[in-house]
């Protein structure tokens, strides 16, 4: 085994203990793993491409990577399943049409450094990030929202403004998944008229911060949480007050609090999902033996373990053959196909998440992935919208 070390930077929605795990024993040679919350990981990734080789986080985020040239294209002839990869929004059921950056756009890197959809005619494919985990989010209410719902009423991502749980509703910190959900709701709740919700204006930006200021003010949101992990302590009650009774919430999230056995109900909103797609970039600093190593990394993500890990907190994955090989028939059923689960199902840290006879809420893969609404963003008019967003956390 080589002295020299592997330095990966990412947040815990990908570099799970699991996985960590299972590559230190699968690679011939030491990583070292770095997990930051997506808004550190993004900025290091930006501002300090010599601290690390693989960076792995969203897709949107190459909008400030490449325009930063903090990553180097990546060498299709070098990916083993290159010709297996496919990205959400190219399998049949799927559209990536829908506002936002739909990663498909941001693919393909060009001679003249700009990215594009389709390859430079004439050469071997290189690509800007490796596409490898994506998946649908919504938002998840607890047993106490029935006793305030009206019956019949539709989910609905107006639900996160509704005055009906006023002080018990909850966040996340990152403004690249918050905004596009907060605007959402706003339109879904008649209160902004909001053309585009993955790219607003400075105008329906004042707007939408004229709704969502005074929410804040008078204690509409309980709080804002970072990752995963932070979430899942938000979402257990605490006294006699109890915790939110609805928030926007990540997969890895809703699944560990499953297996702790809370009663919580995951939404498939009219309106449709937010998607994002997260895939691994090579730092522009990267050289020799340490370049051959990030490759190595690469192919490992394409094999069938790490895709099985991601699919058991509730992710889909870039390359299907090999994860539906390493999956079982009854998890494959479960995840991918919609079907009722024909047993108990454990997530990646073996606890079970899913009972036998449940059912993934929005059904299959393809129906899922066909309700995405906005994907996450970097919007044109980001640097107004971060410092609307600050305002908007630290009022």
């Amino acid at each position: 085994m080589t002295d020299t070390v592997l330095r990966v930077i990412g947040t815990p929605a990908t570099l799970t203990p699991e996985l960590c795990a299972r590559a230190a024993a699968d690679l011939p040679f030491g990583i070292q793993f770095e997990v930051l919350d997506g808004l550190d990981c993004q900025r290091r990734g930006v501002m300090a491409p010599e601290s690390f080789d693989v960076y792995d986080q969203w897709f949107h985020s190459l909008d400030l990577l490449w325009t930063a040239a903090s990553i180097r294209p990546i060498d299709t002839t070098r990916l083993a399943r290159w010709d297996e990869v496919t990205i959400a929004g190219t399998r049949p059921g799927a559209d990536g049409r829908q506002p936002g950056t739909w990663p498909g756009s941001l693919l393909y890197a060009q001679s003249d450094r700009s990215l594009a959809a389709t390859p430079q005619p004439g050469a071997a494919p290189q690509i800007s990030m490796l596409p490898t985990t994506y998946n649908v989010d919504s938002f998840v209410w607890t047993p106490e929202m029935p006793a305030l719902r009206h019956a019949g009423e539709p989910e609905s991502w107006a639900w996160l403004l509704d005055g009906r749980w006023h002080g018990r509703a909850a966040l996340a910190a990152d403004p690249a998944a918050s905004v596009v959900e907060l605007a959402l709701a706003a339109r879904a709740a008649g209160l902004v008229d909001i053309a585009d919700p993955g790219d607003l204006t400075i105008e329906e930006i004042d707007a939408l911060f004229a709704v969502l200021m005074p929410l804040r003010r008078s204690g509409h949101f309980t709080r804002f949480w970072a990752t995963s992990d932070d979430a899942v302590r938000l979402m257990t009650p605490q006294g006699s007050g109890g915790g939110p009774v609805i928030s926007a919430l990540w997969s890895p999230a809703y699944y560990a609090m499953r297996a702790m056995g809370r009663d919580l109900h995951y939404a498939a909103p009219v309106e449709g999902y937010r998607g994002w797609h997260s895939g691994l970039c090579l730092s522009a600093a990267l050289s020799g033996e340490r370049l051959d190593m990030a490759y190595a990394w690469l192919n490992w993500w394409l094999d069938g373990v790490p895709g099985a890990i991601m699919a058991r907190q509730g992710y889909y994955m870039s390359v299907v053959q090999p994860l539906r090989d390493t999956l079982t028939p009854a998890e494959w059923a479960f995840w991918y196909a919609g079907e009722p689960a024909c047993e108990d199902l454990a997530g990646s840290d073996g606890q079970i998440v899913v009972r036998r006879g449940e059912r993934r809420e929005g059904g299959s893969y393809q129906g899922r992935v066909a309700r995405i609404a906005v994907w996450s963003t970097i919007m044109p008019e980001h640097n107004y919208l971060i410092r609307r967003w600050r305002e908007f956390l630290g009022d």
